[in-house]
């Protein structure tokens, strides 16, 4: 069963991009992805209102997060969108990653914020799997390996095919890295492609080289991947390139 799914960060909402902010980028933003048309897709960042605005733009889609009953107005969540059309999601939940996964707003090992895991237990064409959304911290390097590794202790002990997607603020080989690899597979790794940056700072150049990944389970088999480049009369719809893959779960 082919699956196409993709990675996006939205970029939160600050009047410090100018130009490049949410309001000046949304629909094209939307646009894109209904023009990429995934099955399935991770989000990182965006305010509680963008989400609801993005959603508003995708009607086709419908976001999943298992956030407390009340947002956090100084968070962002990862968020899973399904297209609706043939995958019955079965269950949704955010874990904190942190010391204490499951104490809402948590955060450890000198965080900048609360970092979270959305994922969803889904189903199409009687093919069970998880598809996971994730953001690690920006600041900490101590924080990043063991919210890595909170992750996958998580996802692992579901006995499931996974699809994990994200903005881990760290390039291929770091320690995050190696900790989620020693279980999963980098896609951009599978196909042989040469490494390229995803984050541009709504330049179009390498910033911080390629810190958002798709990355999957033995189960999973990878037909292709691509970084999209796509510019609106010059500008980017976001500060990071996302990434689609077309997958197949075996």
């Amino acid at each position: 069963m082919h699956l196409t799914v993709l990675t996006i960060n939205l970029r939160y909402e600050t009047e410090e991009d100018g130009p490049n902010n949410w309001p000046f980028r949304r629909e094209n933003l939307a646009y894109l992805i209904k023009k990429l048309k995934p099955d399935i897709f991770g989000s990182q960042e965006g305010w509680e209102h963008q989400i609801y605005e993005l959603q508003r733009l995708l009607a086709d889609y419908k976001f999943y997060v298992d956030a407390p009953k009340e947002w956090d107005r100084k968070r962002m969540y990862p968020c899973v969108w399904v297209r609706n059309e043939g995958i019955e999601v079965e269950m949704v939940k955010t874990i904190w990653l942190s010391e204490t996964p499951y104490l809402p707003h948590s955060k450890s090992w000198g965080s900048a914020f609360p970092r979270t895991l959305t994922y969803i237990i889904a189903n199409i064409q009687g093919k069970r799997f998880i598809f996971a959304s994730t953001h690690l911290d920006h600041i900490s390097e101590i924080a990043r390996p063991n919210q890595a590794t909170v992750l996958i202790n998580h996802l692992k002990k579901i006995p499931l095919p996974i699809i994990l997607v994200g903005d881990f603020n760290a390039v291929p080989k770091s320690n995050e890295h190696k900790i989620l690899t020693n279980y999963l597979r980098d896609a951009w790794e599978l196909m042989g492609k040469e490494d390229t940056a995803t984050y541009h700072a709504f330049t179009g150049e390498d910033a911080k080289g390629r810190i958002d990944w798709i990355l999957v389970s033995p189960e999973i088999e990878v037909k292709e991947i691509e970084v999209i480049k796509k510019t609106f009369d010059g500008r980017y719809p976001s500060d990071h390139f996302p990434i689609i893959a077309t997958l197949e779960i075996l």
